[in-house]
């Protein structure tokens, strides 16, 4: 149903597992492309919140919101541990790519804030009138941030995760 569950479970052979400095986060060749699977799946599911608010169907805005409300937060999750804390531990900390790491961990936090403060105070039933005028404008501005954290992301940020250059 959601790829979130479907990610694949490989046995890791103990002499090929590559962690990061002083931590027990492994190395993935698949969270690349399971981070980047994630984001056409929130996308989907925020095109369809559009769609049903557009037909101003609220009821079913309200539960597809819950749905990438639920798919968001297992997205962030697996990026905190996986990816940024992978990548703290791997940059040199005075390095351009370890500001550019935390920069955008940062940054995260604060889109991460106002997605759930906007789902939050949409997470009431019923909606009143002025809720349902101002939906769609508070969801496009939600839905722009979103795809340039997502194209940000894509381009300068999972490009830096790699296996440690003193193990590779």
């Amino acid at each position: 149903m959601f790829s979130f569950f479907k990610r694949k479970q490989k046995p890791l052979e103990p002499t090929s597992e590559v962690t990061a400095p002083d931590t027990t986060i492994s190395y993935d060749a698949d969270l690349i492309d399971d981070l980047k699977e994630d984001h056409k799946t929130l996308l989907m599911h925020y095109m369809q919140v559009e769609k049903s608010a557009r037909a101003q169907n609220f009821s079913e805005v309200r539960a597809e919101l819950n749905h990438f409300k639920n798919l968001f937060h297992q997205h962030i999750l697996l990026e905190n541990v996986k990816l940024y804390v992978y990548l703290t531990h791997c940059l040199e900390s005075n390095s351009e790519q370890y500001k550019v790491v935390k920069k955008m961990r940062t940054d995260m936090r604060h889109i991460g804030k106002a997605v759930n403060q906007f789902i939050d105070h949409y997470d009431v039933w019923p909606w009143d009138e002025g809720m349902e005028t101002q939906f769609l404008g508070e969801l496009e501005q939600i839905g722009s941030a979103l795809a340039a954290r997502i194209k940000t992301e894509e381009e300068d940020l999972y490009p830096l995760y790699d296996i440690p250059r003193e193990t590779a």
